[in-house]
């Protein structure tokens, strides 16, 4: 039976911790400094695989012998990576298949990291050989809480390894060249294939275009799942490897919250807990951040790892600023009302050499514990030490719902047209906003996940439409369930055929409508909505032309075209519930007004809060969390309704009713008794 994670309470408190660029010498001290700042975890072995292996079957694991005697020495919690995320220099020599083909078919040398095709035969044996090796050395060392396979996987590979087992993959799916050719509709520019030894993964010297888009939609989103599915394969080998000798110890990988290359839905199903790395820019607002959280623990509907993040500063981003003083406490704990149970970084200290060199960490280049960062670690790694472990059985509760469909991501990025500003991530971003402004919880989920718990269920830009997912939107509405979606939606089949007889037809009994085409905006386009003379606000990206049927017109266009005061937003009941299409993209004053709307049709309480200040729950079978976070530079008040025995756990001073004000970043974590 495996365990949970959270059964290592205390609060993993911790990060990547890379000794072997350092003198041994130094290592004791390391120790030192990081038991001041409270530190009781580290991942390690995540890039060592030149080390562990310094030729094909002769393995070395004399430093890692030491590494983790030593984290052993001061009670470090150990999270074991598989090292197989960066090659060595002699397996790409002597086996030059193991690396990747880009997209402009040239073949990858030694270097860099992520780089390990992995369609590779050689590929694959040897990592298993690794892992293999690893598992029976460490698998029994109770300090190993978690075992991390390879690292941030994503990209693809257009090798004659790909291609031959793409080949394959699309035999178990299609079964006949027939079959594919209906579903990829290739009686096009003369792709109708004979054989399935005729098609050639889509690149950017076959089926791709350098601008942008696919030739065939089906076959460049089948040959994302494809490389989605390799990876997972390549993921599952080493998880099965270490299961055979661990079959206790959680297992997971690090994924990069919306990134594009992955279906994560699918991946988690295969991880005991997810875990990811989270890397907001100077700029990036807090809610971008938090549905980030919300889509990582929305992946099982259960509490994640915050594997990585940065103390100070990226290395990486076009402009890399300092966190202000409070800011990764700040975000730290954010991560935490979201559902974190970790803590994590990238790194507990700077590496003196290579790109990373200048990334930020716990222990900086000073070497010092009275570093303003290393102070704010110790207060953070104080915190966590005090915060209760009920806290780690606790779990998020929501009304809302938010799509993330990764077959839309994907197919929109393959459409030519409508328009180069379409962006599907900001598109969901766009809701999540509204709701996050409101204190209002919301679940990011997939279209495979129960809709019937959430009295609101929203579909931005839900390109992609099953059959089976319409019916089941259908149904939910039908039943009592608040439907939103928008432009774009429900526009092409899972091979990227268009839907026929009308957009949205499939969504008919609940929309009730369709639509025959859409106008596409530039940005300089004067095109507004009007909500029936209630707010007039712009309208953005494309407009759909729509024909109502039972659905009833919420806005209408503003515009010097022909569709002037024709429907933009519309209402439709069916059974006993609505659904509401929004037929273009609206600013940042019209998603407030529409969000409005749907809050009260769906009976949901919202409050409006302080700009930047967030707050979210918690909830488990004894006590209710509620997370009260200043995300901005500036002071701010906040009116906070308190219960009974509200206590401040970062403070242990009681919580009462009335204006509470938060000086910059501050955080507050109420605990309050279940009534």
């Amino acid at each position: 039976m495996k365990q949970t994670l959270w059964e290592a309470y205390p609060i993993l408190f911790g990060g990547d911790y890379n000794p072997e660029q350092w003198p041994e010498a130094t290592w004791e001290t390391d120790m030192e400094m990081l038991a001041q700042a409270h530190v009781n975890s580290a991942t390690i072995n995540v890039f060592s695989w030149a080390l562990l292996e310094p030729q094909e079957g002769t393995y070395d694991f004399s430093m890692l012998d030491k590494i983790i005697n030593l984290l052993q020495k001061h009670n470090f919690q150990i999270v074991m990576a598989t090292s197989t995320a960066a090659l060595p220099a002699w397996m790409v020599k002597q086996y030059p298949d193991v690396t990747r083909v880009d997209t402009h078919g040239i073949r990858q040398g030694f270097g860099k990291r992520h780089n390990a095709c992995p369609n590779s035969p050689n590929f694959q044996r040897l990592a298993q050989d690794l892992v293999t090796a690893i598992a029976k050395r460490y698998a029994h060392n109770s300090n190993i809480v978690c075992w991390h396979i390879s690292n941030e996987y994503g990209g693809q590979c257009y090798c004659d390894n790909c291609a031959q087992d793409f080949r394959n993959w699309l035999q178990k799916r299609y079964g006949t060249i027939a079959a594919l050719n209906q579903a990829w509709d290739t009686n096009i520019w003369s792709h109708t294939f004979h054989s399935f030894d005729e098609i050639v993964p889509p690149d950017q010297h076959t089926d791709e275009f350098e601008n942008g888009g696919a030739m065939l939609g089906g076959e460049s989103l089948d040959y994302r799942r494809f490389q989605s599915d390799s990876l997972l394969a390549n993921f599952k080998l080493e998880k099965d490897i270490i299961r055979a000798t661990d079959q206790k110890t959680p297992i997971t990988t690090n994924f990069m919250g919306t990134q594009k290359d992955l279906d994560y839905f699918k991946w988690a199903k295969e991880l005991d807990v997810v875990s990811w790395d989270n890397y907001p820019s100077f700029d990036t607002p807090a809610s971008f951040t938090a549905m980030n959280h919300d889509l990582m623990y929305g992946l099982k509907q259960a509490p994640f790892m915050l594997m990585e993040q940065t103390p100070s500063q990226q290395n990486w981003q076009p402009y890399n600023a300092l966190k202000d003083p409070g800011e990764f406490r700040m975000l730290s704990y954010q991560a935490m009302a979201h559902g974190a149970n970790t803590v994590q970084v990238f790194q507990l200290k700077q590496s003196r050499n290579g790109c990373e060199s200048l990334h930020g960490s716990i222990i900086s280049h000073v070497n010092s514990t009275e570093t303003r960062v290393f102070k704010e670690s110790a207060q953070i790694g104080q915190e966590l030490a005090g915060l209760p472990a009920d806290l780690l059985t606790s779990k998020k509760q929501a009304d809302v719902a938010i799509i993330f469909d990764w077959a839309s991501f994907w197919a929109i990025d393959f459409a030519l047209g409508p328009s180069v500003r379409l962006d599907y991530v900001q598109q969901v971003h766009a809701y999540y906003q509204y709701f996050y402004s409101k204190n209002i919880a919301v679940d990011m989920i997939s279209v495979d996940d129960d809709f019937s718990q959430y009295r609101l269920v929203i579909a931005p830009t839900l390109f992609v439409l099953r059959n089976e997912t319409a019916t089941k939107i259908n149904e939910y509405v039908h039943t009592g369930g608040n439907f939103v979606t928008n432009a774009m939606s429900g526009l092409v089949d899972e091979e990227d055929n268009v839907h026929l007889n009308g957009y949205f037809k499939l969504l008919q009994p609940a929309l009730g409508l369709w639509a025959e085409e859409w106008d596409v905006l530039p940005p300089v386009s004067t095109c507004e909505v009007n909500f029936n003379g209630h707010l007039t606000t712009k309208a953005n990206i494309v407009c759909d032309l729509l024909h109502l049927d039972t659905a009833t017109p919420l806005a209408t266009y503003q515009t010097d075209r022909f569709y002037n005061g024709t429907p933009a937003v519309t209402a439709n009941r069916y059974g006993t519930g609505q659904g509401f299409l929004v037929g273009t993209y609206l600013d940042e004053g019209g998603m407030q007004h529409l969000g409005d709307l749907l809050v009260t049709a769906a009976g949901l309480t919202s409050a409006d809060q302080p700009t930047g200040v967030e707050l979210s729950h918690r909830y488990s079978d004894k006590y209710q969390y509620d997370f009260l976070i200043n995300t901005t530079a500036q002071a701010r008040t906040y009116r906070y309704e308190a219960g009974a025995k509200a206590t401040d756990l970062l403070t242990n001073h009681p919580v009462k009713s009335g204006e509470l004000t938060l000086a910059p970043y501050a955080v507050k974590i109420i605990q309050q008794p279940m009534i």
